[in-house]
C-alpha cells in the first residue's frame, strides 16, 4: 500500500513538473520569437540604410555626371531601394536623388545631400519603440546639430513586410 501511494505521489510530480515545463518552454519560445523579431528589427534597418549607402556610393562617372553601378533605369531603382523601403519611400528617394539623361539612357544621381542614415557607430544612442508586433519606431536625437543649444530629431519607421522590415517613413523635426 505504502509502495503504491508513492508511486502515484511520484507519477503526480513527475505530471506537473512535465506540465509545467512544457508551459514555460512554449513560453520561453515565444520571448525568443519575439526577441528575434525586435533584433530582425534592428538589423533590417541597417541593412536598409547600407542598401541606400551603396546605391550612391558603388557608382562611376559619366562625364560630369555619375551613375550607380546598382540601376540604369527607373524601374531598375525601384527594384533595388524596394529591397529595403516600401515602394512610395523608394519613389521619393529616386525622386530626389537621381534623374534620368535621355542622352546616355541612364539613371544618374543628382549631386546633392543626402539622408541621414543610422547606423550602429553612431555616438548618440538609437532608441527603439515597438508599436506592435509589425510596427517599430527608430528615433535618435542629434544636439547642436545646426547650431549651439539646438536639438533634432530623426525618426525611422519601419514596418514588417512578410519576411523582413521595410523603412516606409521618415521624419527630422526640430525639438524645442
Amino acid at each position: 500500500m505504502y509502495r503504491r501511494c508513492s508511486l502515484i505521489i511520484l507519477l503526480f510530480l513527475f505530471t506537473f513538473c512535465s506540465a509545467y515545463s512544457y508551459v514555460s518552454g512554449k513560453e520561453n519560445q515565444e520571448k525568443m520569437n519575439q526577441m528575434s523579431k525586435e533584433d530582425q528589427a534592428w538589423a533590417d534597418m541597417y541593412n536598409s540604410f547600407e542598401l541606400y549607402l551603396a546605391f550612391f556610393r558603388d557608382s562611376y562617372p559619366a562625364g560630369v555626371f555619375t551613375i550607380s553601378r546598382h540601376a540604369d533605369s527607373y524601374a531598375q531603382a525601384l527594384d533595388y531601394f524596394s529591397q529595403g523601403f516600401d515602394q512610395g519611400l523608394a519613389v521619393d528617394i529616386i525622386s530626389a536623388y537621381t534623374f534620368y539623361n535621355p542622352d546616355n539612357d541612364k539613371l544618374q544621381i543628382l549631386a546633392t545631400d543626402g539622408l541621414p542614415v543610422l547606423q550602429p557607430e553612431n555616438p548618440n544612442p538609437i532608441q527603439a519603440q515597438f508599436v506592435d508586433e509589425n510596427n517599430v519606431v527608430f528615433q535618435r536625437y542629434f544636439k547642436d546639430y545646426y547650431g549651439e543649444n539646438t536639438q533634432y530629431r530623426y525618426r525611422v519607421f519601419c514596418r514588417y513586410d512578410k519576411e523582413h522590415w521595410k523603412i516606409y517613413r521618415l521624419n527630422w523635426e526640430q525639438v524645442l
